[in-house]
């Protein structure tokens, strides 16, 4: 009898939705929306994002109530329990089809949910930057001179084997290697420098330097990249740019790079442009305009407010490599320049990033 009154009045109003750590779906049963598995839980509706911050919390639970959720012209008012699960258990959701209840009360299921989803998220928001805060700390603990130190003999003695006799297949292996060790480098400077930001352990020097010739140097170091994957780059530099400025050309030359090394990995053909113009001068300082545009896959509008998140990456693709800090260390170093950054972007045409930066003009 009891299984009978459950399946006529319980089994239509809800859903189980088994995940795996990283947030895919193993498992539905589909009784209110179809989901597809081996997907992110997070691409079913935006709501779930905040989800798989709380996913590495053991043993926790949550409701949510009165979440509206509006898919394929399917309009829902259900409360959400989401259960992280354990080394034993998968983390899984449960949804439960109260609409008809809400919309009985809409005027008070309304102000529940709007104050109910302020509080979560705000509360989620509060876990996520906690959580990411434990990750980087604890990854950085394994990447300082652990790590530097192994990859820099690793890079000597592949620089040793390039100088003895070797035939064309190994030295392509070696090509290999020191590709891999130098990518590995990079990252870890990427984490410390990100960290060292954010620490304020990052002080901005005020030293002259040639613009034009550091503009020739970051040129070559990126036609070089763009080359080798085959599509154009292209350097436009303003006649009325100042030669001698004073600023952090280390630092200068950092977001420019991080900006090009971006375009060139998502632009599969097409042109990567480097465009710097002086915009004005105010007060013995010239403001530069620095864009970067490509011909690349572009990004997702609903990613507005994560371009410059750090450990945000934009795409899904396991092919492009990244931690997605590159832009996050671009935009925390404009700040600390007093520049600006922002960008437009269409979904395949292309993106381009604008930054103004005042730099002093060298008397």
């Amino acid at each position: 009898m009891f299984e009978e009154i459950r399946n006529k009045y319980l089994y239509n109003k809800t859903q189980i939705i088994v995940l795996n750590k990283q947030g895919l779906v193993i498992d539905s049963d589909d009784i209110i929306y179809q989901i597809t598995p081996q997907t992110s839980i997070a691409d079913f509706h935006p709501f779930f994002e905040t989800i798989l911050s709380l996913i590495d919390l053991n043993e926790k639970e949550y409701t949510f109530s009165c979440i509206h959720l509006d898919i394929n012209s399917k309009k829902t008012s259900l409360d959400i329990i989401f259960n992280s699960g354990s080394n034993d258990l998968n983390p899984f959701l449960i949804f439960i089809d109260f609409t008809k209840h809400y919309n009985n009360f809409q005027s008070i299921a309304q102000e529940k949910n709007e104050s109910v989803l302020s509080f979560h998220l705000s509360d989620l928001k509060n876990q996520q930057l906690e959580s990411e805060k434990n990750f980087k700390n604890k990854f950085l603990a394994n990447v300082t001179h652990d790590i530097r130190t192994p990859i820099s003999a690793s890079l000597w003695f592949l620089g040793m084997l390039e100088k003895s006799e070797i035939n064309a297949h190994q030295k392509e292996l070696i090509d290999l290697l020191k590709e891999t060790n130098i990518h590995i480098k990079e990252l870890v400077d990427d984490i410390l420098d990100l960290s060292k930001i954010e620490k304020g352990l990052i002080e901005i020097e005020q030293k002259p330097f040639d613009l034009k010739s550091t503009l020739d140097q970051i040129e070559k170091l990126i036609s070089h990249k763009a080359v080798t994957k085959g599509i154009d780059f292209k350097l436009e530099i303003d006649e009325n740019l100042p030669r001698n400025i004073i600023g952090d050309k280390k630092r200068f030359i950092q977001i420019i790079i991080n900006l090009l090394d971006n375009s060139v990995k998502f632009t599969k053909e097409g042109t990567v442009l480097l465009s710097v113009t002086r915009d004005k001068v105010i007060k013995n300082n010239s403001i530069l305009m620095i864009k970067v545009s490509d011909t690349g896959t572009g990004i997702k509008s609903n990613f507005k407010e994560e371009v410059f998140q750090s450990f945000k990456k934009l795409h899904n693709s396991k092919k492009i490599e990244g931690l997605g800090l590159g832009l996050s260390i671009v935009s925390n170093l404009v700040q600390l320049m007093n520049g600006k950054i922002d960008y437009t972007s269409i979904v395949n045409v292309g993106t381009t990033f604008v930054i103004e930066l005042p730099l002093q003009i060298k008397k």
